[in-house]
């Protein structure tokens, strides 16, 4: 690897790396600016392989963390998503590194961070060797994280029932989606390529999109309306909110969410208070609304999945794809195993058009006239015609 000897225990070029800070305690807010060559600046215990790959796909020169990007609680992938991709990780560098200005130029000199001549924090370069022992030991404690989640799911099942249960709290929309195919999905560039994956089912099932706050513009990129956006709004844009049908403006923590915003525009809203992440209440409703299918992007599927991140709300989407059941595909397995389908009629006139050609070709040729011919003589003897 070239810079930094970001990854490798092995001699390589240790020339610092210089580059424009993008500084934010919001992976989503931070992605929106971050440029390929920035420097990377988050605030994240336990790095997941979500936000990692999300990282990734602006390339970035270098990520600093000013916390531990794998604590050891559990083998959370995002520190080898970015290895993977070549792009050094400088772990735990404190939380002053923080107050860094977005947008300043700043050097990385190994693990040394500096603002000028100013050493402003002090990390350590995650190589090679140090991700895999920190991976061994989190093994060992994943039991730990296991319990903790299922104690979460609990707390969630005493706290929510009536809404996992009966839909009761469900914001109510006018958009019938009984035995329709619904797609819900979660905003982020790391999820574009599913759509790609899935283009051929979007194009014939016209599935009802509803997008997870930015997801919406994400389906706008692609050419694809989301005809419902649920969560926060405050950076969709002004052409996906008037191109949707509906609004669910929705903040599990009870914050504005963008409903300010959606009232200045004047689009078409409601408002959810339930204390479950956009995702999932969007998996709820187009459960409860009778969808009989619900195809997932940016939904985790994995055990690992559910162990990363906030316990409360990974609990909920774990306990809201249990309810959904058997209507629920994640994208990813859908592209594996959706095919092109054929119309009753389209297959009729590939066979007719195949038999014209056939006949056109043998009536063109002296030998194809001879055999039509012997063959009319033979059918018209059956038939007693001559």
């Amino acid at each position: 690897m070239s810079r930094l000897s970001r990854r490798s225990d092995s001699a390589g070029d240790d020339t610092p790396l210089n580059g424009t800070a993008r500084v934010d305690h919001s992976i989503t807010a931070l992605t929106r600016r971050l440029r390929r060559g920035d420097i990377a600046v988050i605030d994240i215990l336990d790095l997941d392989e979500r936000t990692a790959s999300e990282l990734v796909a602006c390339r970035p020169s270098v990520v600093i963390n000013a916390q531990e990007s794998i604590s050891g609680r559990y083998p959370n992938g995002g520190p080898g998503v970015l290895a993977a991709a070549s792009i050094p990780l400088i772990d735990h560098a404190g939380a002053d590194v923080m107050n860094v200005r977005d947008g300043a130029r700043i050097r990385v000199d190994d693990g040394a961070i500096y603002r000028g001549d100013d050493l402003i924090a002090t990390g350590t370069l995650l190589t090679d060797s140090a991700l895999a022992e920190a991976l061994v030991d989190a093994k060992q404690n994943m039991h730990v994280q296991l319990t903790a989640f299922t104690a979460n799911a609990m707390d969630y099942v005493e706290r929510d029932s009536a809404l996992l249960l009966d839909g009761r709290g469900l914001p109510v929309v006018d958009i019938d989606l009984e035995g329709r195919h619904v797609l819900v999905l979660s905003g982020g560039a790391l999820y574009a390529q599913q759509l790609k994956d899935i283009r051929t089912y979007l194009r014939e099932r016209k599935p009802v999109i509803i997008a997870i706050g930015d997801g919406a513009d994400t389906a706008l990129e692609h050419a694809y309306a989301a005809q419902i956006i649920v969560g926060n709004v405050e950076s969709v844009s002004e052409r996906a909110m008037r191109a949707a049908k509906m609004v669910i403006v929705h903040d599990p923590t009870g914050a504005d969410a963008g409903m300010t915003r959606a009232d200045a525009l004047g689009v078409s809203r409601t408002t959810s208070e339930a204390g479950i992440a956009s995702s999932d209440l969007a998996v709820l409703l187009a459960h409860a609304q009778g969808a009989s299918v619900i195809v997932t992007v940016g939904m985790e599927t994995r055990l690992l999945d559910f162990l990363q991140g906030a316990g409360d709300h990974n609990a909920g989407t774990f306990l809201t794809r249990l309810q959904a059941g058997g209507s629920l595909i994640d994208a990813r397995a859908l592209a594996q195993v959706y095919r092109h389908r054929y119309s009753r009629w389209t297959v009729i006139g590939l066979l007719v058009a195949g038999f014209t050609a056939l006949g056109l070709a043998m009536v063109a040729t002296p030998g194809g006239r001879s055999w039509l011919e012997s063959a009319w003589d033979t059918v018209s003897a059956w038939l007693g015609l001559t």
